[in-house]
């Protein structure tokens, strides 16, 4: 196998998007499935089973995304879909959505971790002879968390009167308590269906006459939302 030293890197998708420049990439390697082709090192927006590449990269379903593996090595995942999603505002935020089916790592090298399933709660325990760590983590909440959170940062307060920004609180405290209240995948889609529509609601109340930072502030939260339904 090539080492990650000797594969070209390419422009990653911070490298070319304004928006996406604010968020932390990772970096990863594609191994196409053709044999015509090389492979490349390239930063991503990467999660658990999703990853957002640049408008311009060239990859295809069934290539591999090699990841590092903190405990060493890598984890690899197959690109089992990917599809286009055009920025319809036209503010930088084309991109590729791939979606990954993992199809393996290395071995582990520490004390293998026992999870525990209870109601939407992953509780990891890891065990030595000398001491026992318990950790409680809501799926996927702490990245969702994060999102929103970057959602509400952005917010063109001085754009918007009292009653929307009061919806989009409530919208997205709402989704918040979803997240973290260890319900079903489905009914953190509602919520962020609902979070979606309200930022689709500012955006159209402001009209023709919409100053950019709402534009563009709706834009972004958009693509964030798509993302994180994505992922669910």
């Amino acid at each position: 196998m090539t080492e990650n030293n000797e594969v070209l890197r390419v422009p990653g998708i911070r490298d070319v998007s304004s928006f996406y420049s604010e968020f932390g990439g990772e970096d990863v390697v594609v191994r196409p499935s053709s044999s015509d082709l090389n492979p490349f090192r390239i930063e991503v927006m990467l999660d658990s089973n999703t990853a957002i590449f640049p408008p311009k990269v060239v990859v295809h379903e069934g290539d591999i995304v090699e990841r590092a593996d903190p405990r060493g090595g890598v984890i690899e995942y197959v690109i089992s879909r990917y599809e286009f999603n055009k920025d319809p505002f036209g503010d930088d935020m084309d991109h590729w959505h791939a979606t990954l089916a993992e199809k393996g790592h290395a071995r582990r090298t520490f004390a293998q971790p026992r999870i525990i399933v209870h109601g939407g709660t992953n509780q990891i325990s890891v065990g030595s002879s000398n001491h026992m760590q318990q950790t409680n983590l809501t799926a996927e909440a702490s990245e969702l968390i994060s999102a929103l959170d970057a959602i509400r940062q952005t917010v063109p307060l001085g754009d918007l009167d009292a009653d929307q920004v009061e919806a989009l609180e409530d919208a997205l405290l709402a989704t918040k308590e979803t997240a973290t209240s260890g319900k079903k995948p489905n009914a953190i889609k509602r919520s962020l269906f609902g979070l979606r529509g309200v930022v689709d609601e500012i955006a159209t109340s402001a009209g023709a006459g919409a100053v950019e930072a709402v534009k563009d502030w709706s834009a972004a939260a958009t693509a964030v939302i798509i993302k994180q339904l994505a992922g669910l």
